[in-house]
């Protein structure tokens, strides 16, 4: 993890060993997370260490100042809410004598290492901590649809069986969510805060436009569709950003359990969304109105459309058949009648229906 990383460099630093590697990984990582700089900065690591000609108790009290502990010479009333280590210390009456100066200097050198690392490690359990807080986030169920009214004003719409995470510190830096299902977008312009939606391996950056993504758990394809406005697709690394244009949709094959620095370009298959006659959507987005579309979509999709549909579970026990493909739009249709029509599109097909599962061979 970075940040124990992070803080065991810092340790090293305070103490003067880390190594020209060690140190260059440090300066990176320093500038690589702003939390990382503002804890550098908060203990004052960059101020040159006191010379020894400097009164001793001055000295000692700049440091507890570094580290955000009161002066001693502060209020009775602040006095009770400064920490219990600085009470303790500021109790201590030192006699100037020869002894009593070198226990001071002796405990003063203790104090100056380990109170820096006290502060670095409650700063880490307090992160780790604000990390354990949990995501806001909104579900629609299978069989249902959900609008979703976000703090910055975007309309989020989620498909059956969808899942919309809002980071905590959404809207501050910038609007990050995270989507596990289907959702269409409308988002609200902000050019400060940029909108980032993270799905599966990929992530979609915009400023203000609308689209959707298809990126179910149980789905090997995902898909980003632009109805209006710009945004740019982020696959990995090592794959270019996709720039997308209104009417542009970008599918990338995830091939099962694939990781994401194996994705190459042979997997993503960049298109242009149809318009079917008499209708003023493409199908990708047709869910929206209550429609059930299919584009040319292979028996697997179609199967797992109509799973989230009807909240019914579907099995293809002959792999051979997923690849059938089926075109259509269908609104207000039972899910018997949705199979009937399956059936008579391809007569080989044999529907199997028990409960709430269907078998399909």
């Amino acid at each position: 993890m970075e940040q124990d990383q992070f803080i065991t460099l810092l340790n090293k630093h305070l103490q003067g060993t880390l190594s020209v590697e060690e140190n260059l990984q440090f300066q990176q990582l320093l500038q690589s997370d702003v939390k990382n700089q503002e804890l550098f900065d908060y203990l004052s690591l960059k101020s040159a260490p006191a010379s020894k000609s400097e009164n001793e108790e001055a000295t000692f009290q700049s440091v507890l100042s570094r580290i955000g502990i009161a002066d001693a010479s502060e209020s009775d009333h602040d006095m009770e809410n400064i920490d219990p280590f600085y009470e303790t210390i500021s109790s201590i009456n030192y006699p100037n004598t020869l002894e009593s100066k070198r226990w001071y200097q002796k405990n003063y050198a203790i104090a100056a290492i380990v109170v820096p690392i006290l502060v670095i490690l409650s700063f880490w359990i307090f992160h780790s901590q604000s990390q354990l807080v949990p995501e806001q986030h909104y579900t629609s169920k299978k069989g249902e649809k959900r609008i979703i009214n976000l703090p910055d004003g975007t309309t989020v719409w989620l498909n059956g069986g969808s899942t919309l995470y809002l980071e905590n510190r959404f809207g501050k830096t910038d609007r990050r969510v995270r989507l596990e299902g289907e959702g269409f977008f409308s988002v609200a312009h902000d050019r400060a805060h940029p909108f980032i939606v993270k799905f599966k391996d990929s992530e979609v950056k915009v400023l203000g436009t609308r689209f959707n993504i298809r990126a179910y758990p149980d789905e090997e394809q995902t898909e980003t569709s632009l109805v209006e406005g710009a945004i740019e697709m982020k696959v990995n690394s090592k794959v270019k950003p996709f720039p997308l244009k209104p009417g542009d949709k970008i599918a990338l094959l995830s091939q099962g359990a694939m990781h994401i620095e194996q994705v190459e370009i042979s997997h993503i298959q960049h298109s242009t969304l149809v318009i079917q006659e008499g209708e003023d959507l493409p199908s990708e987005t047709m869910w929206m109105q209550n429609k059930l579309s299919f584009n040319a979509d292979p028996l697997s999709l179609v199967a797992s459309k109509i799973s989230k549909w009807y909240d019914v579970t579907i099995q293809i026990d002959n792999p051979a058949l997923e690849q059938i493909v089926f075109s259509g739009n269908m609104e207000g249709f039972s899910l018997d009648q949705i199979l009937a029509m399956l059936q008579q599109a391809n007569p080989s097909l044999q529907i199997k229906k028990q409960n709430k599962t269907i078998t399909i061979h």
